[in-house]
């Protein structure tokens, strides 16, 4: 059976939605428009590398912390992050993304601002 991670965030209301989550090794990254749609994506998989951008620019870490028998929480607490991601760390990590949706040439795109970068995700995602 299927554990799915509950949503107990302290600062939900401090995220600027949209957001995007960003997996550690992984190309991919998840558009989240709104909370409902993050509500939807902690059910799956989240690890303790995985954080978030959201569109103020601000970073957050959501670390599953350990319990007894060394199993993990299943209980996600957003942190703002004590290294925030870069806009140029966050501009990679897009490339690589529209790279894994088959985007030819994606060494060309850029972005100056974070409002830029949400919106290249929003169309990356639509198309």
């Amino acid at each position: 059976m299927k554990e799915f991670a509950q949503l107990t965030s302290p600062i939900h209301s401090k995220i600027h939605w949209p957001a995007i989550l960003i997996h550690a090794g992984h190309d991919e990254l998840i558009y989240l428009d709104n909370e409902q749609d993050w509500e939807i994506e902690a059910q799956g998989h989240i690890d303790e590398m995985s954080q978030l951008f959201d569109s103020a620019g601000i970073s957050y870490r959501l670390p599953l912390a350990d319990i007894d028998n060394g199993k993990p929480n299943q209980h996600l607490i957003w942190l703002t992050a004590t290294e925030p991601l870069e806009l140029k760390q966050v501009l990679s990590s897009v490339r690589r993304h529209a790279s894994a949706l088959g985007h030819c040439c994606t060494a060309k795109l850029g972005a100056n601002t974070v409002k830029q970068v949400f919106d290249m995700m929003k169309y990356l995602e639509a198309n």
